[in-house]
């Protein structure tokens, strides 16, 4: 089942995830490497500090041995003086120890070391100050070699075993660096990878979710235009595209529609034409026959019906001139101040005989003091005819239409309505009776609208700057209304 999410947010779901996997993995990489710095720091500023000051204190230590021993032989201040430099300074060193051990056991060999020395100089301080009081018998000075050697020897090895204590804890701390190094490398090409991966499935996906819609829409759409709409198109996923698909159905429809009503109006046309040119064609038969030389009036009958059928014609033809040029945009317009009601009262006048064949009462409804309206007449006059015939062609026998005018002074508009008392017209095809080729349903069987004449009265008004609409209530009537700038 698809997601019912837009294109928008795949797209930004997809690069947020692979954000966040390149966020991840870039933060486990900083980790590793502040780590990989502290252990640098660490190996570099203690480690190896304390095997060098080790070191150094084991040479300081020897030659502070070295100095004593030449003391006690040659008895010269000046090597007191110096075992007693060698003393400080190791002393020193060893203040420097202890701020960088950081282990008990390297803390307990730091104190071991330092007893061992403030005893060995304890020891050398009170010899040298028996050597200034006479000769020290030799088997107290062979007691104090002993001794001092002893410590000596201990301190040198204290001092070795922190050295190499030291040099284990850097060994493990470059072991620990290494394999941080891998395991940083390994995060790296393991996000990169996943990156890559994830990459490459929403794309995928996400192109998968665009373009099989998309694919259904081309061939929905070459059909189309091979003349087969065949069902609607159903897509569900991701909206927009099924918003696109929902608009190309309504289209379907439309186009469908008019097809239908282009085949209808045809039909309707080909009715229109075929009944005058079948009059024309009897009467200018009989004439040519020579069926009524005799009877002058039959004659005169049959030459009006040829007239009339040619008007007809001409009507009709005109009709769709007229309103191919209104769809070109093209209607030319003679506009000038003329009054709306000498106009109606023609109109009413001309199908005054079908009205009273059908018992229908015509009413007008046009004050007497109506401004004079800028309008093309002759095309206004084509409104009304129009509408009246509609009107008349709906209503039943016994009906009335009325033609009311009035003045809308704050809006500087003259409102024309023609109503009728027909069947009516339902709701939803008020919008769609004034569109060319339109008939509608009135839900009765009726069929409301030629196809063209209300779509030849939208254009006129528009063309005027005006408006039309329709109000209708099945089973009461119609009224079509239309404005003009008066």
């Amino acid at each position: 089942m698809a997601f019912n999410v837009s294109i928008l947010f795949r797209l930004i779901s997809s690069y947020l995830l692979i954000i966040v996997v390149v966020l991840l993995s870039g933060l486990y990489t900083i980790w590793n490497l502040s780590e990989f710095n502290r252990l640098i720091r660490a190996v570099a500023s203690y480690d190896t500090r304390m095997i060098q000051l080790a070191e150094e204190c084991q040479e300081t230590l020897y030659n502070a041995n070295a100095a004593e021993r030449k003391f006690f032989v040659a008895g010269d201040e000046t090597y007191l003086r110096q075992f007693k430099d060698i003393e400080a300074a190791l002393a020193g060193k060893l203040s420097e120890l202890a701020t960088l051990a950081d282990t008990e056991k390297e803390r307990a060999l730091l104190e071991a070391i330092r007893a061992s020395l403030v005893r060995y100089g304890a020891l050398f301080d009170e010899m040298a100050a028996r050597v200034g009081s006479g000769r020290i018998p030799a088997d107290e000075a062979a007691l104090y070699r002993i001794e001092q050697d002893l410590i000596v020897g201990d301190t040198g090895q204290n001092l070795r075993e922190l050295a190499r204590i030291s040099s284990d804890a850097r060994e493990e701390k470059l072991r620990e660096i290494e394999a941080l190094s891998v395991r940083n490398a390994d995060a790296i090409l393991i996000s990169l990878v996943v990156a890559v991966v994830l990459m490459i499935a929403i794309s995928i996906l996400n192109t998968q979710s665009i373009n099989v819609p998309i694919s259904r829409l081309r061939e929905k759409t070459k059909a189309v235009a091979r003349g087969d709409f065949g069902d609607p198109l159903d897509i569900g996923s991701p909206p927009e595209i099924r918003e696109l698909a929902a608009a190309f159905n309504t289209m379907c429809d439309r186009l469908r529609e008019l097809d239908q009503m282009k085949i209808d109006y045809i039909s309707h046309l080909s009715h229109e034409l075929r009944t005058p040119l079948t009059a024309i064609r009897e009467a200018s038969s009989m004439l040519e026959e020579g069926l009524f030389t005799q009877m002058p009036e039959k004659q005169r009958e049959l030459q009006t019906l040829i007239r009339e059928g040619c008007e007809r014609l001409i009507r009709s033809v005109t009709r769709l001139l007229d309103f191919s040029m209104m769809e070109s945009g093209i209607m030319p317009l003679v506009v000038q101040e003329a009054p709306l009601r000498p106009l109606v009262e023609r109109n009413l006048q001309r199908f005054s005989p079908v009205a009273q064949r059908k018992r229908i009462d015509m009413r007008l409804d046009i004050p007497s003091d109506l401004p004079l309206i800028r309008m093309d007449a002759e095309k206004i006059e084509v409104v009304v005819e129009n509408l009246l015939s509609n009107a008349l062609k709906f209503t039943p026998d016994d009906g009335h239409i009325t033609v009311a005018a009035r003045h809308l002074g704050d809006e500087k508009l003259v409102e024309v309505a023609v109503s009728d008392t027909g069947r009516g017209i339902p709701e939803s095809g008020l919008k769609e009776v004034f569109e060319k080729f339109k008939r509608v349903d009135d839900g009765k069987g009726a069929v409301r609208g030629t196809g063209l004449g209300l779509a030849i009265v939208k254009h006129i008004i528009k063309a005027h700057g005006g408006r039309v609409w329709a109000q209708s209530e099945l089973g009461k009537g119609s009224t079509f209304t239309f404005s003009l700038p008066a």
